[in-house]
């Protein structure tokens, strides 16, 4: 006893310690309620013939105590032993427990023996010293005076009588009247605890004389006789036999749990103590008791994934952290109580108990939801017995709550932008920031929950990232997916088109699930599409060009948007497509009709650059019309009155000269049919206005006729009239002589030399020292011709009114007019010249540092060559025309990387000689002109490049040999030329130094013979 009180007085330290240090983690708690068996309930207690006892309780207060009933008597015997005398008076006080009591009629009866007998083997039930220690009162038999109404034991009827059939026998005695008459005395018998079910005693009055009351029939007791017969004092027939129930009174407070045997399985049960069954004569469903002892248990922590938590999901697990000591054969259990903490809904036995402050690991599965108070019991375990148990008291309480899981779930919410029945559209909506989807939860889970985008299969899930999380970690159920900045496949800040895969994962705030579930994790795709870009001409207008006009090759570009990431190639696509060619990449038009007419139809085709790599876009094109047609053409033929056939000549005397007389008819050739293809060409002719003397003419628009609109006087009168198709209009100058001479036939000539008359110069627009000269051969008449533009315009080209000098100004077409004044009574000459000023095509070429033109072969540069020097470097050099252009270099594209390099100025640096023969030739430099007036296209032109390999040198002893390009030399060396000193001979080139040690010395006989020394030539 004194070693027990010890150990208590240890663990009280102990424990003492133990809340001082966990005070902080421990301030949440709350103490657990006293545990108190209910009425009802069965017990484990003790051993009768090597049996384990159940009691019922029939009373869970009194006085401090539990009342226990054992559930089954635990044996049927009757009073009656032979070593006690017998007599037939009746005996008083304490005398009658000495006696057995008989009446005689004819054969003897007994009627009464004390219960000497059955307390004895009441005493017969065996109790372990921590069993005696907690009861107050070791298992007696019960009495009257403590059953009955307001007895001791405070058990009503109802809490002490057998549900059915069974009655058991009580310690005390009662007396029976005699019948009237009275053939028998009062004589003692037995009391018994009749059933609940019985009925009630309504025979004579019975008078409970230790109790000093007469016996209320509803108590359902009765007295009876031990009904054996005897001849003197020895039995002829057996005894009657009673049911022996033995009671007992435990201390409540030395009670710290009780759960149903079949609890210590290690699963978890719904804890609940049966008392349906007190009184019903089994032992149904028997608790074990835990009895208070030196054994600790103080729940210091609940902790998931190593962090303190109060709230863990449905079906998982949490470590307990207990401070507790071991004893024999120790469990640590769990008891799970409602969220008030006083009532107890589940049990649950764990692992053995280990010394100190440990984790648990506590299986919740199968919990439901909701919020709990945990505590801890420390309690003994064994297995073969239903015995009472030592164990702790029971923790403090510490709160839980279980949740249902968090349950994720992925939308897709792509941003507005895209094309109609498109999700996500490269470049439209899935930009660098923008949302592509959106997560949810519900339900929440322990919050705040921690996400991750991970893989789905490759490493597209980089791409994205949830949107506002610094570190992960929202409280927020709402939560949208988008694009990173700075994600790995972004082109122009946007994803390039392709499949994405991604996965969302979320934890919760314990770090739950530990492995992902399919509500806790969601996986997707999404691909973006390809997007279309929009391409038009920059002149979306049908171009019309002459055939002449033709003859200069044009440009017809596109714009695309984007402009960047794709690129526009050029095509013909329809219509006459031997009429034109064009340049793919630059939209370049060159006429090759060979002086035919008709409509050819182009397409601009914008897609995905190739040199990008990437493939954003769809295709998408433009088309536009080009027709090139033949210029109209036409005369004038003088009405028949006129004096001449070419030239109207009236006299002032002709009607035509009068208002409404006929000068002449207009007729076109040539031009155009009306529609491309076709075979009708419709002419329309005209006057035009403000030149000369127009005022005084008309001309009818669809019969070509020329009249006066005025008297005309004598004089030389100037007009110009026009004949159009649909496609063109030629202007014919006219002069109509009234009264004089013709005037003189001035034309215009290639020069001042030259013979060949011309209507029409071209020219271009970088051409210097450019006249225009007209005169009439063999004239007399020294007028002086003048020059004029006829639209009076500088734009294009100024021209000197005496010399026909031309001024350029810019690209275009203007009409030049040489004038000469006729002789007196001849009318002035005049001559019209088409002038165009063309931008030509540049004159650029390649040069050496002197500016002459490299060498040619067809049109083609011949092969520049260069000696290999390690990093050498050198220059090359162009000319463009006009001035001003600039000049761009680089390597051609497919060229070998390896030889040169090229800088944009045209320096190039050696890497490496060219390799034979797959590179020579091959490694070509681009130089392009651009003209910053847009006046010329830009030009290309292309120079190859031959690295030739170096010659090295051998140096022996200070005389150097070059080699040849095999590789070996043979150089002569006199025996002057080495000595001990020289140390050795050095072969070097620019890259490589070998020497080779000759090791000579001074007794060495050298003679003039040639030494060959061969090397491998790395150049």
């Amino acid at each position: 006893m004194w070693k027990k009180v010890l150990l208590i007085s240890i663990c009280l330290i102990s424990c003492s310690c133990i809340i001082n240090l966990s005070l902080i983690d421990t301030l949440h708690a709350q103490s657990a309620p006293t545990f108190q068996l209910p009425k009802g309930s069965k017990v484990v207690l003790g051993t009768y013939d090597n049996r384990e006892i159940v009691w019922d309780i029939g009373n869970n207060d009194n006085n401090g105590s539990y009342v226990l009933m054992s559930s089954k008597p635990i044996t049927k015997m009757s009073t009656y032993d032979s070593s006690i005398p017998v007599t037939t008076t009746p005996q008083t006080g304490n005398d009658r427990e000495d006696y057995c009591l008989r009446l005689t009629k004819g054969n003897s009866m007994f009627t009464y023996c004390p219960v000497t007998g059955v307390e004895n083997e009441i005493s017969m039930i065996f109790l372990n010293p921590s069993e005696t220690s907690i009861l107050t009162r070791q298992p007696f038999l019960p009495s009257v005076t403590e059953v009955y109404r307001g007895g001791s034991l405070g058990l009503p009827l109802s809490d002490r009588a057998y549900k059915t059939s069974e009655s058991y026998l009580l310690k005390g005695y009662a007396t029976e009247p005699v019948y009237a008459g009275g053939l028998y005395g009062n004589y003692y018998k037995h009391m018994i605890q009749m059933s609940f079910d019985s009925v009630p005693y309504t025979g004579s009055r019975i008078d409970i004389l230790d109790f000093g009351v007469t016996m209320d029939p509803n108590e359902k007791m009765n007295c009876t006789t031990l009904s054996g017969w005897f001849s003197g004092s020895t039995p002829t027939t057996g005894m009657s036999s009673f049911n022996v129930r033995p009671f007992a009174s435990l201390n409540k407070n030395d009670i710290m749990f009780a759960a149903n045997m079949s609890y210590t399985d290690g699963n978890w049960h719904s804890y609940t103590i049966d008392t349906s069954n007190l009184n019903e004569n089994n032992e149904l469903n028997p608790n074990k008791l835990r009895i208070q002892s030196s054994l600790t248990a103080s729940l210091q922590d609940i902790k998931r994934n190593n962090h303190s938590t109060s709230k863990v999901m449905k079906n998982g697990s949490v470590d307990l952290s207990v401070n507790a000591n071991t004893g024999s054969n120790t469990k640590m259990s769990v008891i799970l109580y409602n969220e008030a903490g006083t009532v107890i809904q589940s049990y649950k036995m764990m692992e053995s108990t280990r010394s100190g402050t440990n984790d648990y690991t506590l299986d919740l599965t199968g919990i439901p939801i909701g919020k709990y108070q945990v505590a801890v019991i420390n309690e003994e375990y064994e297995a073969s017995s239903q015995l009472a148990v030592e164990s702790s008291s029971i923790s403090d309480l510490l709160p839980l709550e279980i949740i249902e899981p968090h349950k994720i779930t992925y939308t897709k919410q792509p941003q507005s932008g895209a094309s109609a029945g498109i999700d996500y559209e490269f470049s439209k909506n899935v930009n660098a920031g923008q949302t592509v989807g959106k997560v949810t939860v519900n339900p929440q889970g322990v919050m705040p929950l921690t996400y991750s985008v991970e893989n789905n299969g490759d490493n597209t899930y980089q791409n994205f990232e949830i949107d506002g999380l610094s570190g992960g970690a929202s409280s927020s159920t709402s939560l949208n997916v988008k694009i990173k900045s700075g994600a790995p496949d972004l082109v122009n800040g946007g994803l390039k088109a392709g499949t994405y895969k991604f996965c969302v994962s979320a934890v919760d705030a314990n770090g739950d699930p530990t492995t992902a579930t399919s509500d806790s994790k969601v996986c997707t795709s999404l691909t973006v599409e390809k997007t279309t870009p929009t391409i038009a001409f920059n002149d979306p207008a049908q171009t019309k060009k002459s055939i002449s006009d033709a003859a200069t090759s044009w440009n017809e570009t596109a714009t695309a948007n984007p402009n960047t990431g794709t690129k526009i190639t050029y095509s013909v696509s329809g219509g006459d497509v031997s009429l034109i060619s064009i340049h793919p990449d630059t939209g370049a038009i060159t006429y090759t009709g060979s002086n035919a007419f008709g409509k050819v139809k182009i397409k601009a085709t914008v897609d995905d650059d190739p040199s990008t790599g990437h493939n954003n876009y769809n295709s998408a094109f433009v088309e536009k019309e080009i027709v090139i047609y033949r210029e109209v053409d036409g005369s004038v033929t003088p009405d028949s009155n006129s004096s001449d056939t070419t030239i109207p000549t009236f006299t002032a005397s002709d009607s035509n000269i009068s208002t409404g007389g006929i000068i002449g008819t207009i007729h076109g050739t040539l031009g155009t049919p009306d529609t491309i293809g076709g075979s009708t060409t419709t002419y329309h002719y005209g006057l035009k206005p403000g030149v000369g003397n127009a005022s005084f003419f008309s001309v009818d628009a669809n019969t070509g006729v020329i009249k006066c609109t005025a008297n005309l006087g004598v004089n030389s009168y100037h007009i110009t009239v026009t004949v159009s198709d649909n496609w063109s209009t030629k202007e014919i100058p006219v002069t109509i002589n009234v009264g004089v001479a013709a005037a003189e036939d001035l034309k215009f000539y290639e020069n001042s030399t030259s013979n060949t008359v011309i209507t029409s110069k071209s020219v271009n627009l970088t051409d210097i020292g450019v006249t225009v000269f007209a005169t009439v051969k063999g004239s007399s008449n020294t007028n002086p011709v003048k020059y004029s533009i006829q639209d009076g315009s500088t734009n294009v080209i100024e021209v000197n009114e005496n010399s026909g000098a031309v001024t350029i100004h810019g690209v275009g077409t203007v009409t030049i007019v040489a004038k000469k004044q006729g002789a007196a009574g001849q009318g002035d000459a005049i001559a019209y010249l088409t002038f165009t000023v063309t931008s030509g095509s540049q004159n650029f070429i390649y040069t050496d540092n002197a500016g002459n033109e490299l060498p040619k072969t067809a049109n083609k540069y011949n092969a520049y060559d260069e000696v290999y020097g390690r990093n050498k470097t050198f220059q090359l050099y162009t000319t463009g025309n006009p001035p001003g252009s600039t000049v761009t270099y680089q390597l051609k594209a497919g060229s070998p990387t390896d030889v040169i390099s090229v800088d944009a100025s045209g320096l190039v640096t050696i890497l490496n000689a060219t390799i034979s023969p797959s590179q020579i030739g091959r490694v070509i430099v681009e130089a392009t002109s651009h003209d910053p007036s847009g006046n010329y296209a830009d030009k290309t032109i292309e120079l190859p490049i031959n690295i030739k390999k170096a010659n090295q040198t051998i140096s022996f002893a200070g005389v150097t040999y070059a080699t040849s390009g095999s590789g070996q030399v043979t150089p002569v060396i006199t025996e002057q030329d080495i000595s001990s000193n020289d140390g050795g001979v050095t072969v070097n080139d620019t890259d490589y130094y070998i020497t080779i040690d000759n090791s000579i010395s001074t007794s060495t006989a050298w003679t003039n013979d040639g030494v060959n020394i061969e090397y491998n030539y790395n150049g």
